[in-house]
Parts: C-alpha cells; sequence; structure tokens
C-alpha cells in the first residue's frame, strides 16, 4: 500500500527516492466528508453575510447618490455666487463710474437679495451634506463589520480541515 517517489532534497539539490504510503480510501473519504459537513456551516454564514451587505450596500448607495448630489449642486450655487459676484462687479461699478449713483444703489440692493438667496442655498446644501456623513460613515462601518462572523468561521474550518486531514 504504497509506492516510490522522487523529491529533490532542497539543501544538496539531489534528487532523493523514497517510500510513500498510500492513503487509507475509506479514511480519506471519511475525512471528506466530514470536512464537507462542517464547511456547511461556512457557506451558510457567507450566504447569510452576503444578503446583509447586499441590503446594506444598496442603502449606502442611495445615500452616496444622494451626497453626490449636494455635492455638484453646492458646487454649481457656489459658481453662481462667484459669477453673480462678477457681473454685480461690472453693472454696478459701471453706473458708479458713469455717476449713477441711486441707479447703482437699487442694482446693489437686488444683487444683495440674489446674494442672500445664494448664501442660504450654499449654508442648506453644507448642512444637508453634513448631515449625510455620518449615516455614510455607520453604513461602511456595518459593511465591514457584517463579514466578521464569516472570517471567524471560516478560519475555524480551516484549522478543523487541517486536523481532519492531518496536516
Amino acid at each position: 500500500n504504497g509506492h516510490y517517489e522522487d523529491f529533490v532534497d532542497e539543501d544538496t539539490g539531489e534528487i532523493v527516492t523514497l517510500w510513500v504510503d498510500d492513503p487509507d480510501p475509506e479514511l480519506e473519504k471519511l475525512k471528506w466528508e466530514t470536512y464537507e459537513k462542517n464547511h456547511e456551516k461556512v457557506r451558510k454564514i457567507y450566504k447569510k453575510c452576503k444578503e446583509q451587505e447586499k441590503e446594506v450596500k444598496n442603502k449606502l448607495e442611495k445615500l452616496e447618490d444622494e451626497m453626490w448630489e449636494y455635492e455638484q449642486d453646492l458646487k454649481d450655487t457656489k459658481r453662481n455666487y462667484r459669477q453673480l459676484q462678477i457681473d454685480q462687479d461690472e453693472e454696478v461699478g459701471a453706473l458708479y463710474a458713469a455717476g449713477k449713483f441711486k441707479e447703482g444703489e437699487e442694482k446693489a440692493q437686488e444683487y444683495g437679495e440674489q446674494f442672500n438667496k445664494l448664501a442660504d442655498e450654499i449654508e442648506s446644501l453644507k448642512n444637508k451634506i453634513k448631515k449625510l456623513q455620518p449615516e455614510i460613515a455607520k453604513l461602511e462601518e456595518i459593511r465591514t463589520n457584517i463579514w466578521e462572523p464569516y472570517y471567524k468561521a471560516d478560519e475555524e474550518d480551516m484549522k478543523k480541515y487541517r486536523e481532519i486531514m492531518g496536516k
């Protein structure tokens, strides 16, 4: 119940022939069945973790999409604010330069209202982003922790496998 097998000696590089016992087929079958039985638990845990991750991932993606939209809106609003500053400088400045102070003051008031509106919008968007950030961080942490039971079970499964297989 064995055979000769060639090995390379790591120290000398020589080829060495050694007798190797053949494994008992019944014992190997029993070992494999035991492993499969234990491994089924790990598969169930994996499936459960995958389902939980999918749920959290869907929630997370919705929040990230919402965050992205707010960030894009914030960029656009800031861009509009800067453009409004340029427009005000040109228009009101031209009126003042022409000596039309009353008209310049009226235009400046109109621009002031638009600035206030954009500033309120910027502040609102910043608050929405600030509110979403902890929710996203919490879901990311949950998503990471979902896999802990699987990693632990898989590690234990591999330890049992090595014991069963005699390695």
